[in-house]
């Protein structure tokens, strides 16, 4: 069954869709929305206690810096994997009504997003109370955000497209994701890294976008524009392949065996 959706009509369901997971996920536990702080925080202290404490790496420098990583590269991994595996979670809707697809990854990275927030102000209070007073150079924050949610939708939009019909695509997510972690500068200063394993590092873009939070909210050092410019081409030209690939195959969605 077709219907026809207009833009207000698609904005009101990605809001739906947003609210409706939020509340499912607040219900599923008894701490409900407190495990958006504490899970980044048992991040937090399992590497501490391994890099500082166990392999006495790192200073009093080492934990703002990785809790600044650890936060924005959740926003990542939660909103490529949530978004990438969207469809597939909704195909039982996909099989008995028509709904423009692109909202499903959509709404699954608005809700990493909104998740993100909360913990990302803790984190500037964290900062603010052992290091160092906001400067103008913190609303670089801003436009950070905004780049990695494109960055970020854009991979989930082109996964969750090819997903349904290349299944393998899935485990390829979860060890590709494990790759860019370790490679992403989270556990260490990217700067420090010796060329030309550093010109292989700064092919991640979340490497750039980690290092970028790092120096605005840290060192009071604004980006590197060019370098954000290169994450943001990169972003729209997946994007445009990924409503390509949906639009191709948008009437085969409702009958994939998923």
């Amino acid at each position: 069954m077709k219907v026809n959706f207009g833009l207000q009509k698609q904005l009101s369901l990605v809001v739906f869709k947003v609210y409706a997971d939020l509340k499912a996920e607040s219900s599923r536990s008894y701490l409900g929305i407190a495990w958006w702080f504490i899970e980044p925080l048992l991040y937090l202290a399992a590497f501490y206690i391994l890099f500082v404490l166990v392999l006495d790496r790192g200073d009093l420098s080492f934990v703002p810096a990785f809790l600044c990583g650890v936060i924005v590269w959740k926003l990542f991994d939660a909103g490529v994997k949530g978004g990438s595996y969207a469809l597939m979670a909704n195909a039982v809707l996909l099989q008995q009504v028509y709904v423009p697809k692109y909202i499903f990854p959509l709404s699954a990275v608005i809700t990493a997003a909104l998740k993100f927030v909360p913990v990302f102000l803790f984190f500037c209070f964290f900062i603010v109370f052992f290091k160092s007073n906001p400067s103008v150079t913190w609303l670089w924050a801003i436009p950070l955000f905004f780049l990695q949610a494109i960055l970020t939708f854009s991979l989930a939009l082109l996964l969750s497209a090819l997903i349904p019909f290349v299944p393998d695509l899935r485990v390829a997510v979860e060890n590709g994701m494990m790759f860019l972690f370790f490679i992403s500068g989270v556990f260490f200063d990217i700067s420090a890294v010796q060329e030309p394993v550093k010109w292989f590092v700064m092919l991640n873009p979340m490497a750039i976008i980690i290092s970028a939070y790092r120096g605005v909210l840290l060192l009071n050092a604004p980006p590197d524009i060019a370098k954000l410019v290169e994450v943001l081409l990169f972003s729209v030209l997946v994007l445009i392949l990924g409503f390509f690939v949906l639009r191709r195959w948008d009437k085969k969605y409702g009958k994939a065996r998923f």
